[in-house]
């Protein structure tokens, strides 16, 4: 039985995502499935083999690409329960941080997910800057040097115990700590989670389009994921919804290609073209060896 828990800092449950509930990611569902439910289903095949375990598993990419969503896609591949902890919502609550990590001893067989690692566990003197003045998506706060150094100790102590899966995010990886992810009994693996392209896009909207009851023949899902540059989960969604609000004012009964042609010019994408460049120049420069099992 999972602990009843009255809090919104972490939450344990039953997982219900898989993969076809997210977009796009082919490629990066691919590698989790390795590096994550892989060592979950098959400890023993992974042992005969020496192949050895990944510590942690660091997820990063841009915000709204479905990165918890993946986290929670591993557990229920693997059949083991969620644990989930809000790296925003844990500043300043050593407490509850130390009780979200019993939770998952408790829980064991479990995936471990820490979202925002880079506020738990700042990296001193980084650049947030993408271009000339742009720094959309930096933290507004961090954690103080007490809870960083807790939070580590609590990923040390996590990785002594068998049958947790431990996994983590943030948007860049060049924001975090590198006690964090240089460290061999940490987080170990990366996995980064890219832009979307076309492709991930269209994947994205198909998602959204199931759920509208009225959608005309003539809507081009290539054609609107290809216009939809910069574009991630949550622009999609909303671009959903901008259609249906100008197919209403319209008192239209359907949804046609023209009002979403229309909502593309009402909604900003959440990636300007130099996150985008920046975010595959880091992927580029950071080591290699830790993006593979």
């Amino acid at each position: 039985m999972h602990r009843k828990l009255s809090n919104i800092f972490y939450e344990v449950r039953d997982p219900v995502l898989e993969w076809d509930d997210i977009g796009g990611c082919r490629e990066v569902k691919q590698t989790l499935r390795e590096m994550v439910c892989l060592p979950l289903m098959k400890p023993e095949l992974i042992s005969l083999h020496n192949l050895g375990l990944p510590a942690g598993v660091m997820m990063w990419g841009p915000l709204g690409t479905g990165i918890t969503m993946l986290a929670e896609a591993c557990a229920r591949e693997a059949g083991v329960s969620f644990v989930y902890v809000s790296g925003q919502e844990m500043l300043g609550k050593g407490g509850e941080l130390v009780e979200a990590f019993d939770c998952a001893v408790h829980e064991a067989p479990c995936v471990l997910f820490v979202s925002d690692c880079e506020w738990l566990a700042p990296r001193a003197g980084c650049d947030y800057e993408w271009g000339p003045g742009n720094f959309r998506a930096i933290p507004p706060t961090f954690a103080d040097k007490d809870l960083s150094r807790l939070f580590i100790e609590q990923v040390d102590r996590i990785n002594s115990v068998a049958d947790v899966a431990l996994m983590g995010s943030c948007y860049r990886i060049d924001t975090v700590d590198q006690a964090l992810i240089k460290e061999k009994k940490r987080f170990n693996r990366k996995v980064f989670v890219p832009p979307p392209t076309a492709k991930d896009r269209e994947g994205m909207l198909e998602i959204y389009l199931k759920r509208m009851p009225n959608l005309a023949d003539d809507v081009d899902r290539r054609a609107l994921a290809e216009a939809a540059e910069g574009y991630v989960g949550w622009d999609i969604e909303s671009l959903c919804k901008r259609a249906t609000v100008n197919a209403i004012k319209e008192d239209s009964r359907i949804v046609t290609m023209a009002h979403f042609t229309k909502a593309l010019e009402e909604i900003r994408p959440f990636l300007t073209p130099d996150m985008t460049e920046k975010y595959h120049r880091i992927r580029t420069m950071d080591c290699p060896h830790h993006y593979e099992f």
